[in-house]
C-alpha cells in the first residue's frame, strides 16, 4: 500500500504519476494539497502555521478527517502522519512539500526517512528538483532526473556498499562514514544507476544541477 504525505514546507508544484491508497496533509500542507489539486483523506496538525480548516472540499472527492493535535508535542506534524501510515501498514511513503527555508524541519523530515526505513518501509522526499531516498540492506535502481547529481551519504556510523554502478564513478566494496561525505556529486552514465547496500542505512540524493 502506498501513502502520500503533503507536508507544510516550501510548496513544490510536482507532477505525481503514482497512485496512492492514502493521502495525508500536514498542517498548512492542506493548502499545498489544494494547489496540487489532490484531495487528502486526512489532515493532521496543530495548525500553528495555518488556520484550522473549517471546510476543505474541492475536486471530485474531498471530505477529509481532521485530526487536531496539541502544539506542545514531541512529534512534528509530518512525523505524526508518518507514524499513522506505518501503524496502518503502508510500506511505501512519499513525502512532498517537505523542504524549504526551515532547515530544522528539513533535517527532521530527512531523519523521519530513516525512521521509515528502520520500521520496514520505503520512504522518499520528492520535489521538482530533488529526490531523497533512504534505504538499508538491499539494492535499488535509481532513475536519472534531467541533468542531475547523484550523491550517497551514510546515516549510520558506517555503511558498507557492495557496489555503485551505472555512474561516472562506479565502485565496489567501499565503506561510507557519516563523518565524511565521500559519496557526494556522482553522476549518471545513462538513465539508470544501481546501488547495493550490505550493511547500514544510506541517504541517496538525486538533485538537479
Amino acid at each position: 500500500m502506498r501513502c502520500l504525505i503533503i507536508s507544510g514546507g516550501e510548496y513544490s508544484k510536482i507532477k505525481l504519476t503514482d497512485k496512492y491508497d492514502l493521502v495525508i496533509a500536514c498542517d498548512k500542507g492542506y493548502l499545498h494539497a489544494k494547489k496540487l489539486k489532490i484531495a487528502p483523506d486526512i489532515i493532521v496538525g496543530d495548525f500553528d502555521s495555518s488556520k484550522e480548516p473549517v471546510s476543505c472540499r474541492w475536486g471530485k472527492h474531498c471530505e477529509p478527517t481532521i485530526i487536531k493535535v496539541d502544539t506542545e508535542k514531541d512529534d512534528t506534524d509530518t512525523g505524526l502522519a508518518i507514524k499513522y501510515a506505518l501503524r496502518n501498514g503502508y510500506k511505501y511513503i512519499d513525502i512532498v512539500c517537505a523542504l524549504g527555508k526551515r532547515l530544522d524541519h528539513t533535517l527532521a523530515n530527512i531523519s523521519m526517512l530513516k525512521y521509515i526505513c528502520e520500521n520496514g518501509a520505503k520512504g522518499r522526499i520528492i520535489s521538482n528538483d530533488i529526490e531523497l531516498i533512504v534505504i538499508g540492506k538491499g539494492k535499488i535502481n535509481l532513475t536519472k532526473r534531467s541533468n542531475s547529481y547523484l550523491s550517497i551519504f551514510s546515516l549510520s556510523d558506517k555503511s558498507k556498499i557492495n557496489y555503485i554502478k551505472g555512474t561516472k564513478y562506479d565502485t565496489k566494496n567501499i565503506i561510507l562514514k557519516n563523518s565524511f561525505p565521500l559519496g557526494i556529486s556522482n553522476e549518471f552514465k545513462g538513465k539508470v544507476a544501481e546501488v547495493s547496500v550490505e550493511k547500514g542505512i544510506i541517504l541517496i540524493s538525486i538533485i538537479k544541477k
